[in-house]
C-alpha cells in the first residue's frame, strides 16, 4: 500500500470515528436485483461502520447487521416478471417505444413504493432520519422522504448520469460529446450521430415532460401533502450530493460539479471470496480455461429462443475452453465434463479466477465494471437500457466484441467468441484499462462512505451546491445576455447605417438637378 493511500486511509478512519453514529433511510424501490445489489452494498457498509441504517426496498439482505432494518416495498411480481420476459422480444421495438414502456414502469415502482402498507406506516410513524440515501431512477417523488424527515438528500445513480439525473445538482452535459446513455453510442461522435444525439434528447426530454414529470408531481402531492417545498423546488435545490455508479476509465472524461462524486467499482469485492468446491474444482481442472457466461440478474436467457439456444450451443462445442453457464433451467442435459450450469453463479468471484478467459455477458454496467476490475474480456449481447452504450464503449476501447440480439446465430457467435479468444490484444487492453481503474486514492466504497459521512459532517453540505440551481433556464444558457449583446450590435450597426442614409438623402436633395445637356433645370 503506497504512503498516501496509508495516509488518507488513517485520516478517513479518524474523520469517521469522529462522526456521531446517524440515522440513515436508503430508498432502492427498482425491483431489478443489480440495482439492490448496489444499494445494499453501501447501506451495509455504512450499518457495519455503526450507523443505524434503515432499508426500504423490495428485497431483503440475508444475515444483516444488529442495526440495520428492512421496510418492505410490495411490488407486483406478476407485473415485473411481465416486463423481464418481454426483453428479448422487445430488441425489435424502437429506441423510443422502449423508453416509453419504461417510463410507465417507473412511475408504477414510484407508486408501488408510496402505497405499501409498511412504507405508509413509515411516514405515520414518529421515526426521525439524519439522511435519505435514494436510488435517481425518475422516482423524484421520492424526494419527498428527504422533506417529510426534514433532513439533506444523498441520490445514487446504478449506471452513468442523464439529463434527469444532471438537473439535480446541476452538472453540464455537453451533447457534442457526452451521448444519451440510451441511444448506443460510444465517445468521439461524428457530425450525424451528434445530431442524433442532439435531437433524441430533445425527444426524450419532451416525453418526460409529458408522461414522467406530471406523474411524479401528483405522487409526491398525494403522498406528502404537507410539504412545504413543492417537488420542483425539491429537484433543483433539496440533493445535497449525487453518488454516481462510474469512473473515467470506465467510459469517458466528462464535467462533474463538486457535489457529483463517482465511485464506480464500489461493489466488487476487494478481497476475493472462495469459491464453492464444485466450481473451483471445474475451472482448476479446465486445462484450456474457461468461458463464464450470464445474462444478468434480471433476463432469463430461456427465453432467448430455441433456435438462438442451439445456436449457442454449436459455437461453444467448437471451442477448447469449458463453459460456466448461468442458466434458469438446471435441467438442461448437456455434457457436465464441458459445462457447469447454475441459476446462480458468484460471478464477481468467478471472473477474479486467473482461469477464467473469456466473459459472455449482456453488457451490463455492473457486469462490465466487474469484467474491467479482473481484467477479463468480453462478448456482449445487449439487450435493453445502457447495455447497447456499454458495448460501444467496450468495442472502441479494444476489449470486447458486440454481437446484435437480431443478429445472433451460430456463425455470429462464434466469430466472436473466435476473435477474443484468439487475439490477446482484447486481454491486454482490458487488463490496462483495469490498473486505470484500480489506481485511485481510495477504494471506491471508502470513497462513497467518505462523502456520506462529509454531508451528514457538514449538514447537508449547502456549500457544494452549484449556484447554477438558482438560475431559470434563461440565465442558466445566458440566453438573456446574448439577446442583450445580439441587441445592442444590432443597435450599434443599425445607427450609423441610419445615419448615413439619412445624411445621403440630404446631400442629393441639396444638389441642383441637371439636364443631359450639362444646363440646370430650373423649377
Amino acid at each position: 500500500m503506497g504512503v498516501l493511500t496509508f495516509c488518507a486511509l488513517v485520516l478517513l478512519t479518524i474523520g469517521a470515528n469522529h462522526l456521531e453514529a446517524a440515522r440513515i433511510l436508503g430508498i432502492f424501490p427498482t425491483p431489478s436485483k443489480s440495482h439492490w445489489i448496489l444499494g445494499s452494498a453501501l447501506l451495509k457498509e455504512l450499518a457495519l461502520d455503526g450507523h443505524e441504517v434503515t432499508d426500504l426496498s423490495p428485497f431483503k439482505l440475508s444475515n444483516p447487521p444488529a442495526n440495520y432494518h428492512h421496510v418492505e416495498i410490495e411490488i407486483d411480481h406478476e407485473f415485473f416478471n411481465g416486463k423481464i420476459e418481454q426483453l428479448f422480444s422487445d430488441t425489435e421495438k424502437s429506441q423510443v417505444r422502449k423508453m416509453i414502456e419504461m417510463y410507465t414502469a417507473v412511475n408504477y415502482f414510484s407508486n408501488s413504493t408510496l402505497s405499501s402498507p409498511a412504507v405508509k406506516r413509515l411516514l405515520q410513524s414518529n421515526q426521525q432520519f439524519d439522511l435519505v440515501i435514494l436510488e435517481i431512477f425518475l422516482d423524484h417523488a421520492l424526494l419527498g422522504f428527504a422533506e417529510h424527515f426534514g433532513c439533506p438528500v444523498i441520490g445514487t445513480t446504478t449506471h452513468g448520469v442523464l439529463e434527469w439525473i444532471n438537473s439535480l445538482v446541476g452538472t453540464p452535459q455537453p451533447l457534442s460529446y457526452v451521448p444519451h446513455v440510451h441511444i448506443g453510442f460510444s465517445n468521439p461522435m461524428n457530425f450525424w450521430q451528434r445530431l442524433a444525439n442532439v435531437l433524441f434528447t430533445i425527444v426524450d426530454e419532451a416525453m418526460l415532460s409529458v408522461l414522467v414529470y406530471p406523474e411524479q408531481d401528483r405522487l409526491y402531492r398525494e403522498a406528502f401533502p404537507n410539504a412545504k417545498r413543492s417537488l420542483s423546488e425539491m429537484k433543483k435545490h433539496a440533493v445535497s450530493l449525487i453518488l454516481v455508479n462510474n469512473h473515467f476509465s470506465l467510459s469517458y472524461p466528462r464535467p462533474y460539479v463538486p457535489n457529483m462524486i463517482e465511485i464506480g467499482g464500489f461493489h466488487v469485492n476487494r478481497k476475493v471470496n472462495p469459491l464453492p468446491e464444485n466450481i473451483r474444482s471445474f475451472i482448476d481442472n479446465s486445462t484450456d480455461g474457461v468461458i463464464y457466461f450470464s445474462m444478468g440478474s434480471n433476463l432469463k436467457p430461456s427465453q432467448m429462443g430455441k433456435q438462438k439456444q442451439e445456436a449457442l450451443l454449436r459455437a461453444f462445442s467448437k471451442v477448447k475452453q469449458n463453459i460456466i453457464w448461468k442458466w434458469d433451467d438446471e435441467g438442461l442435459e448437456l455434457d457436465r465434463s464441458k459445462y457447469l450450469i447454475s441459476k446462480w453463479l458468484p460471478q464477481d468471484d468467478i471472473l477474479a479466477h486467473p482461469n477464467v478467459k473469456l466473459f459472455i455477458t449482456h453488457g451490463g454496467f455492473l457486469s462490465c465494471t466487474e469484467s474491467i476490475h479482473h481484467g477479463k474480456p468480453i462478448v456482449g449481447i445487449p439487450i435493453f437500457g445502457d447495455q447497447q452504450m456499454n458495448m460501444a464503449q467496450a468495442a472502441r476501447s479494444g476489449w470486447g466484441v458486440a454481437v446484435e440480439f437480431k443478429d445472433f446465430n451460430e456463425k455470429s457467435i462464434s466469430d466472436a467468441l473466435n476473435e477474443v479468444l484468439d487475439n490477446d490484444k482484447y486481454t491486454k487492453s482490458v487488463q490496462t484499462i483495469s490498473k486505470r481503474l484500480r489506481d485511485q486514492p481510495l477504494p471506491p466504497m471508502d470513497m462513497a462512505k467518505y462523502w456520506v459521512n462529509y454531508v451528514l459532517r457538514h449538514d447537508g453540505a449547502e456549500h457544494l451546491k452549484s449556484p447554477g440551481q438558482h438560475l431559470s433556464f434563461v440565465q442558466y444558457h445566458n440566453i438573456d445576455v446574448y439577446l442583450f449583446i445580439l441587441t445592442v450590435v444590432a443597435i450599434l450597426l443599425v445607427l450609423p447605417i441610419t445615419a448615413v442614409k439619412a445624411g445621403y438623402k440630404r446631400v442629393v436633395k441639396s444638389k441642383p438637378s441637371v439636364s443631359r445637356k450639362g444646363k440646370k433645370k430650373i423649377n
